[in-house]
């Protein structure tokens, strides 16, 4: 029988010298969502009760579909986990390109060692960030009052909204920008580090019930009235609209710009949103504070004016780049996500937002990060394009130990692939944000892993030391492999993270949770150090996010861009049978050798396994080649790790596709 969470460790040698991978030492089984990076053997597997959900996160109960969000675009809605009662059975360098114009990754054939891989198991609700209404109160401590401007240090109002289209007087905005404090990046670093000294307040409040009792649909019938825009400037193209609070969003965020230096926070005004398609008045709601923002750019052309960033719940954020939909999401920071004891969700709980003033350049937010056990001081200096890149900087400060910090986290969303792997009847032929992990590991070697929507939690892992980039990808492009002309999954941009500095050793974490449709955020990677810090630590960490489309500019190396599957009769059911792959290779130098496929081979391994009637075949239809290959378990694990290349001679000339295999 499978486990409720599969949880392997595969040690693997990398391409040089055509070296057959180091055979992965399957993973044993541990209860659902309790699931550690620590290594473990065959030999460990064990039966275990249910858990906790993965992120702390559930779906909540009447939700709107998928395709929700406060300007009607799409909007995925919270993780989630299921789990089961079954039995067990970077180097700095290589960066994602930076904007339009920069060069390409690293394509250079390095492979490399020292990968493994664990194997353990949407959208968020109308907005941005929306992740399930437990993640409010999941992993929070205290209960003192926080108020909407930070940790609770008085700041002044001004009586108007500068900039808010509304004739706010002139002169009144001038006096009031001269008494206003100074601004510098500093400020939010040392709020953080005070923060940090002090007891954890819940930044949760109690909402006007008129507004808790929203659901989803409900909230995105909430409108910023777009003509009351702030930091609208013709000469830089970028605007900013606020998000109201209600539904699960119920953490009051201080919203401020920063103009000429100096601090002007936004004052709440209800006068700012149109309620009437929910019912409501702007009287009768009774709020105070935002819920989060977003700014606009003209993304698509210099005449349109589309979303280019988001912070909505929680520490989640969005970014956009051109001819883009909504689907990934990015957050601050994970702590114990899928973790034994439950997951904290750091919020954020003031921003600042500095006017461009750079024609078409960047646009700057700083944002001041709370948890029960960290603090942090985070700078994002977005720059916007055909590849949006932001540029991250985190300052965190440590209340307590944390036994597992996710560095860089990705939250995306895969119901069903090529592969069909798990049934679902629909009409659609792929259901997804992502499709895949993509990595490019401090050895040089860069690694594909699918995504899966698995019937148990499953955790993978790949030690590493310094990756060069990690990112969840989404390639497949072709509108006929979804047919879904609302939510266009084949324009859902792929995230690329770009590690700055030295990372040490670690690993990346990919967290697959069991999803029964597609209005959950069942996806996570994220890197994890191996060095847990302790109360009184700090830590800084930097690195660059890029939005960019299926990600082939990364690296010049043949691809793998299908994975199918199918069972073999004949083979010994006790063992989980035979099942016969079929890969696609596509892209890179692949066709200069397909005039000599006979000495063109694919080195497939499998731990715990047996592999027979490897075959490389040209795929006259589609272009590249097809490899195929069949697996059957030996009974000696319940579970195995693949891996497989290709290579002409002594040449290895495609990435390497990496897959988990529960017999």
């Amino acid at each position: 029988m499978v486990s409720a969470c599969v949880l392997t460790t595969l040690c693997l040698a990398g391409q040089p010298a055509l070296a057959a991978g180091t055979k992965a030492h399957a993973g044993g089984k541990q209860p659902a969502v309790t699931a550690t990076a620590a290594e473990t053997t065959a030999n460990d597997a064990q039966g275990n009760a249910d858990a906790p959900a993965a992120s702390g996160n559930t779906t909540p109960e009447n939700t709107a579909p998928a395709n929700t969000a406060p300007d009607g675009q799409d909007a995925p809605v919270a993780e989630q986990a299921q789990s089961n009662n079954n039995d067990a059975a970077p180097a700095s360098d290589g960066a994602a390109p930076a904007g339009d114009n920069a060069p390409a990754a690293n394509a250079e054939n390095a492979p490399a060692n020292g990968e493994t891989a664990d194997n353990g198991a949407g959208n968020a609700a109308a907005g941005d960030a929306a992740n399930g209404s437990d993640a409010a109160a999941n992993g929070q401590a205290g209960d003192g009052a926080a108020p909407a401007q930070g940790e609770g240090d008085a700041q002044a109002q001004p009586a108007e909204n500068a900039q808010a289209g509304d004739g706010a007087n002139a002169n009144a905005q001038a006096e009031q920008a001269d008494q206003a404090p100074s601004f510098t990046p500093d400020i939010v670093i040392n709020r953080a580090r005070e923060l940090a000294q002090k007891p954890f307040e819940n930044p949760h409040r109690e909402l006007p019930g008129a507004l808790a009792d929203l659901d989803a649909a409900q909230y995105a019938k909430i409108k910023f009235k777009s003509d009351q825009a702030f930091l609208k400037d013709g000469a830089t193209g970028f605007s900013m609209e606020l998000y109201h609070p209600g539904y699960m969003y119920d953490v009051p965020v201080g919203i401020n710009i920063v103009r000429d230096g100096k601090i002007q926070p936004v004052p709440y005004s209800s006068s700012l949103f149109d309620f009437a398609d929910t019912g409501l008045s702007d009287n009768n709601v009774g709020a105070q504070g935002y819920a989060g923002f977003r700014l606009k750019y003209p993304l698509d052309s210099v005449t349109s004016n589309e979303e280019l960033v988001s912070f909505l719940g929680a520490s989640y954020f969005r970014v956009m780049g051109r001819n883009q939909v909504r689907g990934q999401l990015a957050r601050a920071l994970a702590i114990d996500l899928a973790a034994p004891n439950g997951e904290e969700f750091p919020v954020f709980r003031e921003f600042w937002v500095e006017q461009p003033t750079d024609p078409w350049g960047k646009v700057t937010v700083y944002a001041l990060l709370d948890s029960a056990r960290v603090t942090g001081a985070y700078q994002f200096d977005i720059f916007p394009g055909e590849r949006t890149v932001s540029s991250i900087k985190a300052n965190l400060f440590f209340r307590d130990q944390v036994q597992k910090l996710g560095i860089a986290p990705l939250s995306s969303m895969f119901l069903f692939g090529e592969q069909k792997r798990r049934h679902f009847d629909d009409y659609r032929n792929e259901v997804h944000n992502s499709d895949g992990l993509l990595i490019h590991n401090g050895q040089g070697e860069w690694l594909w892993r699918p995504l899966d929507n698995p019937k148990n939690l499953q955790i993978s892992s790949f030690l590493d030391q310094n990756p060069r980039g990690f990112g969840l990808m989404q390639r497949d492009r072709d509108f006929d492999h979804y047919q879904d002309a609302s939510a266009h999954f084949e324009k859902r941009p792929g995230y690329w993270i770009t590690p700055k500095g030295d990372w040490g050793k670690g690993h990346v974490e990919l967290v697959e949770i069991p999803s029964p449709d597609e209005t959950n955020e069942n996806i996570v990677a994220f890197w994890v150090p191996d060095n847990k810090p302790k109360a009184g630590d700090s830590m800084e960490i930097s690195y660059d996010l890029t939005a960019m489309s299926d990600g082939r500019e990364l690296h010049g190396m043949s691809r793998a861009l299908d994975t199918r599957i199918a069972p073999v009769p004949g083979g010994d059911e006790d063992n989980g049978g035979i099942h016969r792959f079929m890969l696609n290779f596509r892209g890179g130098d692949l066709d200069y050798y397909l005039d000599d496929i006979a000495n063109l081979q694919a080195d497939v391994s499998a731990s715990n396994a047996n592999v027979s009637n490897v075959r490389v075949v040209q795929d006259e239809e589609n272009g590249g080649v097809r490899v195929l290959f069949d697996l059957a378990g030996t009974g000696e694990a319940p579970t195995s790790n693949l891996r497989a290349f290709l290579h002409y001679k002594d040449r290895v000339i495609s990435e390497t596709w990496t897959m988990p295999w529960a017999f």
